[in-house]
């Protein structure tokens, strides 16, 4: 044997094989080649298959979230749903709320008119007292001086006792039945005056309880105006600014002393001006805005307004001017709930 390299030639016909050695290394790259397509295919396809498994996860995984997505909206739904039920509750018991208030405030006012006709009604009767004391007063101003006459008469008859006997009987049964009446004029006084002093004391308790009572019905009715904006809130869109005249008004209290100034359509700076000629402005601003005014009340901080103060003029400026309040029906405006300047 021949040793060929490292390796031991064990070929047959080896004299054959060195006269075919020019075709067997071509069918050797041939082979290669082939493996290292079939390699390199068996790479492209584990690439394509991972690319795939990414795919798949990437796809159950989007599921996953899909159905977690709808859970949640399910649920956000039967949440939506829950709260339009309680809404529509609530809706429902300040309607009845406003029935019973408006019920309430019905009752007051009729029974208010009860009272004050009550009230007029002894007012008349305690002048028709006053008079009527006034008389007896000027009566027993005259019986004392027909007492002080009869006890002249009297004196003068006792001088005269040995001239007239009979005069002098006559003169003091005068004076018996002038003091008698005096005496029944007193105590008749002094019941007009026990009966007068009772009358004072109603005539104060029915005052105090009219003073309550309008008391009652002027809570009852801001009450009322509260529960109607909430209402009006529930049932309509929000407020906004779009597509309105904008006015901007600022309300404070500087050394005591209100201060208004205000801005119109949002340009340039603001103005100080009166309550007259602001109420002369605003009026004129909504008879020539045809979609209506929005107005903005600014409150500064440290206004030094009380909350009913603030309360009262951004409510007045709301309700007179604004257009979202003027859509809706329109409350009696209280004229002493007007702020002052």
């Amino acid at each position: 044997m021949k040793n060929s390299g490292s390796f031991i030639d064990l070929r047959l016909n080896r004299r054959d094989a060195q006269g075919n050695e020019s075709f067997w290394p071509t069918f050797t790259d041939v082979m290669t080649v082939i493996m290292m397509i079939f390699l390199i295919s068996m790479v492209v396809v584990l690439l394509r298959n991972m690319e795939l498994v990414k795919e798949i996860r990437a796809t159950v995984e989007a599921e996953r979230q899909a159905m977690e997505l709808a859970r949640s909206t399910g649920e956000e739904k039967e949440s939506l749903a829950t709260q339009l039920n309680t809404a529509l509750e609530q809706l429902d018991a300040a309607d009845r709320r406003i029935s019973e208030l408006q019920l309430q405030v019905m009752r007051l006012q009729e029974q208010n008119s009860v009272r004050a006709q009550a009230i007029a009604d002894r007012d008349t009767r305690l002048k028709n007292l006053l008079e009527e004391r006034n008389q007896l007063a000027q009566q027993a101003a005259q019986l004392k001086q027909d007492k002080q006459s009869a006890e002249k008469t009297a004196t003068e008859a006792r001088k005269q006792e040995t001239l007239s006997r009979r005069e002098l009987a006559d003169l003091q049964l005068q004076y018996a039945n002038l003091k008698e009446q005096l005496d029944r004029q007193n105590l008749q006084i002094a019941m007009l005056k026990a009966r007068l002093e009772s009358q004072d004391q109603e005539l104060a308790r029915s005052r105090e309880q009219r003073q309550t009572v309008e008391e009652k019905y002027l809570v009852l009715a801001d009450e009322y105006d509260n529960l109607k904006v909430r209402y009006d809130k529930l049932v309509r869109p929000a407020r906004t600014a779009k597509g309105r005249h904008l006015v901007e008004v600022r309300y404070f209290k500087k050394n005591g002393k209100r201060h208004i100034e205000w801005r119109d359509a949002g340009k340039g700076e603001f103005k100080a001006i009166s309550r007259n000629k602001l109420d002369q402005a605003l009026a004129r601003l909504k008879a020539e805005q045809p979609d209506g005014l929005y107005i903005k009340v600014i409150l500064p901080k440290n206004n030094g307004l009380s909350y009913s103060e603030a309360w009262k003029f951004t409510n007045y400026l709301h309700k007179n001017y604004d257009y979202y309040f003027q859509e809706s029906p329109a409350v009696p405006q209280n004229p002493a709930s007007k702020p002052s300047e």
